[in-house]
């Protein structure tokens, strides 16, 4: 399959050569989520079969992946078996297999002899950790293959825990090559991502005790988990609104990208069950529910994919590496509070479409909770893995983690969601309210973000001629690793070429020029 890569999947690709030089058998490419990592992926896998590697083995978290993945490597012409049973063994008309993380930590033994002459690739590798199941399975099957590519949007656990696979050095991950969400959004290979949070008074009862909790208050975590779940919860009245608005958002946005559509991720089954009714009610069209306990999730997020449904209502189905480009507006309406987890519901949003041409912005609704927004404005900052020393301590609840004694007691009572309250654009606060008086409609302030996406990543002169010679620098590292000749001559043939004396002088036309006659060399 012929395919014309992107400019970072080229400079990963040219860091593998590299290290092949070198013969080193594992990498980590921390590339954000909705880049293209798969594509690239695949093209180091023809590369090893090539290379003479016997099998292909891609080892995903879940199993829609399995049949995504398998998708994927179809268009280059390899066909993995996403169906794969350890006991009965892979097909000869297969090259290779998609398997779930569990089903190498259930069979570590049969991977291992599947994988001796096999390039492997683990996909969103965060998931595995050394001295757990997942973990150490992966290193007794895969520790003789003859290459492993581990790919991550978020090389990082919040265990503290290493992944295998993973260099570290000083005890922070160390990737091989990085290509960060703000690096993506400038190069026009992501959307921006706008946050809409809301504000209000929340209350509910513990045991004979009536709380109330404003979003203004920075609180203890106890309540502001309280707080939080209980803005979530359908009775209460809270969530309503913000729903309402992300519909309207969404109906706006299908006026120009016409099936655009719109993900809840939900606290729980039953709270996913709830948040679908709600919506149901909303639009007048019953969303696709997706749950992890129902065996025809894979088959319905499928569907919806290809389909024109509005919402897709999910829960702990839909938050990494699950394809779905036409989803432009997300609704948090999860207790999670975890960078990672965050991380993953934004890449769901991310992945550029050809249509609609023009800016493509994610929209995204959330409460007003300080850590959500504490998120939403670093969203930006690239993240790496760091390795604590800590001492052993009472074991406290993870963020979103709900504590089920206290539960029993806890209820949800009538809340006030006081409505928009901030717009998050490029990690700043735009200040469109600044007017009470202004009572925007949502065309307008989808008007307003989208104008504000434009000018903060609209390039000047200079950026523009700064990306086409690190363009040239990449092409000419590749004509070096195939010719041969050194950097100096190769830069001097083309300063003879153009007539000029420093490619600092070049113009934006002459780079372009520069770029087509380097393609033209490393063909």
């Amino acid at each position: 399959m012929k395919i014309q890569l992107r400019r970072w999947q080229q400079e990963a690709l040219t860091s593998y050569e590299k290290l092949l030089d070198k013969e080193l058998t594992h990498t980590l490419w921390e590339a954000t989520p909705g880049a293209g990592k798969t594509t690239a992926a695949l093209q180091v896998c023809l590369h090893q079969l090539k290379m003479g590697r016997q099998h292909v083995i891609v080892v995903v978290p879940t199993a829609h992946l399995k049949h995504q993945w398998a998708q994927a490597a179809s268009r280059f012409g390899i066909d993995l078996d996403s169906y794969l049973r350890a006991q009965i063994g892979l097909s000869s008309d297969f090259q290779g297999a998609s398997v779930t993380y569990q089903q190498v930590a259930n069979q570590p033994s049969y991977f291992q002899r599947l994988g001796r002459n096999a390039v492997v690739v683990l996909d969103e590798v965060h998931h595995a950790a050394e001295g757990l199941m997942w973990g150490d399975a992966l290193r007794s099957a895969f520790d003789t293959a003859k290459f492993v590519l581990c790919l991550s949007g978020t090389a990082f656990r919040s265990d503290n825990s290493n992944i295998p696979f993973v260099r570290y050095e000083q005890n922070e991950s160390s990737p091989d090559y990085v290509y960060g969400y703000s690096q993506a959004v400038q190069d026009d290979v992501c959307r921006a991502v706008a946050f809409f949070t809301y504000g209000g008074e929340v209350s509910w009862q513990e045991g004979e005790e009536v709380v109330r909790a404003s979003f203004d208050d920075q609180t203890f975590h106890t309540v502001a988990a309280r707080r939080l779940r209980t803005a979530l919860e359908v009775s209460s009245g809270w969530i309503e609104k913000m729903a309402r608005d992300a519909h309207q958002m969404l109906l706006e946005t299908r006026k120009k990208h016409v099936d655009a559509g719109g993900l809840v991720v939900a606290a729980d089954q039953e709270h996913a069950r709830d948040m679908a009714i709600l919506l149901y009610r909303i639009s007048g069209e019953r969303p696709t529910l997706v749950l992890s306990d129902d065996s025809q999730s894979s088959q319905k997020i499928k569907e919806y994919g290809l389909g024109q449904t509005m919402w897709i209502v999910a829960c702990n189905m839909v938050s990494e590496g699950v394809d779905i480009p036409r989803l432009r507006v997300g609704v948090y309406a999860t207790t999670i509070t975890t960078k990672m987890y965050f991380r993953q519901f934004l890449g769901r949003l991310v992945r550029k479409t050809k249509e609609p041409e023009g800016v493509q912005v994610g929209y995204v609704y959330l409460p007003a909770d300080f850590r959500l927004k504490k998120l939403a404005q670093e969203i930006e900052l690239e993240q790496k893995h760091v390795v604590k020393k800590r001492p052993i301590q009472a074991r406290l609840p993870l963020d979103g983690e709900v504590d089920r004694q206290a539960e029993a007691y806890w209820t949800a009572l009538d809340s006030t969601n006081s409505g928009m309250e901030d717009v998050i654009v490029s990690g700043q606060q735009l200040t469109l309210f600044a007017d009470p008086s202004w009572k925007p409609k949502m065309a307008e302030i989808r008007q307003v973000v989208d104008d504000k996406v434009v000018e903060q990543y609209q390039p000047t002169k200079s950026e523009i001629k700064q990306s086409l010679m690190e363009e040239i620098k990449e092409l000419a590292g590749r004509f070096h690793y195939k010719s041969g000749l050194p950097y100096k001559e190769i830069y001097a043939k083309l300063n003879r070429t153009q007539n000029v004396s420093n490619q600092a002088l070049c113009t934006i036309e002459q780079l372009g020029q520069r770029i087509k006659m380097l393609q033209r060399m490393i063909r």
